[in-house]
């Protein structure tokens, strides 16, 4: 398995969050409806699990390849990675992909 960078995790990280909160959200709107309150609390939970997961992952893997100082202020998790370490000024680039290379 590969080691997870910063781009990719900011990438899953931003993704988790927003598709577990919007889960969330939308059971628990659902679920003052009535209609199979169970199946649309169990969707709340998982979409707060999902959020959970990709802030941690954020949190855990949004760091500086070369000082391993977080690119981000935590209780807030960045959405983008910046152009160059806040820690130790390095200028962080994402890696090349295989299909770009020639």
């Amino acid at each position: 398995m590969r080691k997870m960078d910063c781009f990719r995790a900011c990438r899953y990280s931003n993704r988790m969050v927003i598709a577990g909160t919007a889960v969330a959200v939308v059971s628990i709107l659902l679920w003052g409806e009535g209609i199979l309150p169970v199946l649309f609390g169990l969707l709340a939970v998982i979409g707060v699990a999902v959020t959970v997961a990709g802030f941690l992952i954020g949190s855990r893997f949004m760091v500086c390849p070369h000082c391993g100082g977080p690119l981000h202020n935590l209780p807030r998790l960045s959405t983008h990675i910046p152009s160059y370490c806040p820690s130790c000024g390095a200028k962080l680039e994402p890696p090349v992909r295989r299909s770009d290379e020639k």
